[in-house]
């Protein structure tokens, strides 16, 4: 009767609620694991990436002092070698923990993994948000702590002495530029020649405003960076995009593995 006919609905119904499930199972099975394989290539670059970073640091920190035709100061490198070990470790931890929480699908470890890309994301979102909107701001105050560092470097007995001499003959040898603005800013500190940073290495125990760099480095560093405005544009780009892809990755995975756990009895 009616009893009869409801019950075989039923187990109908019942039916092809099991054939749905198993075909959007396979689906999530399919996608899950494709996303999985990405995210485990994509972290793993970054952790042999953040490996390499590391090592580099490392071997400059303990090679001060012995590079062959090192033109910056010992304490430049020391900085140098200072934050290379620090973004190498950053970047090799979060390599890590994304390469083995999309290996082992450990839940904890991919929220840990999502949780500190966002962080970093935000936090660069904030920066370039800040430097842009105060570049001027930037521009004015890297122009007067160069200055101040000008005015510091004969003078033995001010404070940052040595390291404003070490800050500035790195730039300027580096950018191979003289001054902040213009070579003739160190007649503002100096009635003698200016430094032999300012001129080339051929010329340096003779250096005179005659043979000096022509560019303050504020110009050189607006010049470079205005002419590479669409490659560092493009390169910001590109890191913003392989994060959220890292963070939208994650989150597929751990929701897939949640659901995978959920459904166990059911997936084919």
């Amino acid at each position: 009767g009616i009893n009869a006919e409801y019950g075989e609905f039923q187990t109908f119904q019942h039916y092809f609620k099991q054939i749905n499930l198993s075909r959007m199972n396979s689906l999530q099975v399919c996608c899950g694991e494709f996303i999985r394989m990405i995210l485990f290539l994509l972290n793993f670059i970054f952790w042999a990436a953040g490996g390499a970073i590391l090592g580099i640091g490392i071997y400059v920190k303990v090679s001060i002092g012995k590079l062959p035709d090192a033109n910056v100061s010992e304490d430049t490198l020391n900085s140098a070698a200072l934050f290379l070990i620090t973004l190498g470790c950053i970047v090799f931890v979060i390599g890590l923990l994304g390469c083995c929480g999309s290996l082992t699908q450990n839940r904890c470890m991919l929220l840990l993994y999502f949780a500190l890309v966002t962080i970093i994301f935000l936090v660069e979102i904030v920066l370039a948000i800040t430097i842009y909107v105060k570049k001027d701001s930037v521009e004015t105050v890297f122009t007067d702590e160069f200055k101040d560092c000008m005015s510091k470097y004969y003078n033995d007995t001010a404070p940052l002495h040595t390291e404003c001499i070490d800050v500035v003959n790195t730039f300027q040898s580096t950018l191979k530029c003289c001054g902040a603005l213009e070579p003739e800013d160190w007649k503002n500190y100096s009635t003698a020649t200016p430094p032999a940073s300012c001129c080339s290495p051929d010329k340096a125990d003779d250096c005179d405003y005659g043979v000096t760099f022509e560019e303050g480095c504020i110009g050189v560093i607006e010049n470079f960076v205005n002419s590479n405005t669409q490659y560092i544009g493009f390169g910001v780009l590109a890191i913003a995009v392989i994060q959220l892809l890292g963070m939208l990755f994650a989150c597929y995975l751990r929701t897939y593995i949640m659901k995978r756990d959920e459904y166990e009895p059911y997936t084919v």
